[in-house]
């Protein structure tokens, strides 16, 4: 039931993502959590890399016009410092072992899964420029 006080309702989530090798972070996410870009893109340009309802584009910050928020001064330090990006999927033992199979190889990190006292199963991975992200089951409501 939505409120009627809303002022719209979420139909979908994308997030941005500024890469230091757009083709390396595709190869990762495509082989680890089945995100797939569109036929023909480039990685001189910015790349949606999708699933359901889900998207996460990726691009370099060079592409980013003059005065962005994510100017290069911003961009210098770790990416993703205090951001962690939580996918909630149908079958998490499917994708943790596709992507655990394929992280380290694609210069991420894929944490063990592991059940948590809040109801769910989930594990961890950590791109090739360190964003964090959450695989999770879907928690019953």
């Amino acid at each position: 039931m939505s409120d009627p006080d809303s002022v719209a309702t979420v139909v979908g989530v994308r997030f941005e993502l500024f890469v230091r090798d757009v083709a390396t972070t595709v190869a990762f996410y495509e082989a680890t959590l089945g995100l797939t870009p569109p036929d023909g893109w480039s990685p001189d340009g910015y790349v949606p890399l999708r699933s359901g309802v889900a998207t996460i584009g990726v691009q370099s910050p060079e592409n980013l016009h003059a005065g962005h928020h994510f100017s290069p001064e911003r961009l210098a330090g770790p990416r993703g410092v205090g951001v962690e990006i939580v996918l909630e999927v149908d079958d998490v033992e499917a994708v943790y072992a596709a992507a655990g199979s394929h992280a380290d190889a694609l210069g991420g990190v894929c944490e063990p899964l592991k059940a948590r006292p809040w109801g769910t199963r989930d594990f961890r991975l950590v791109d090739p420029d360190g964003y964090y992200v959450r695989v999770t089951s879907v928690r019953q409501r």
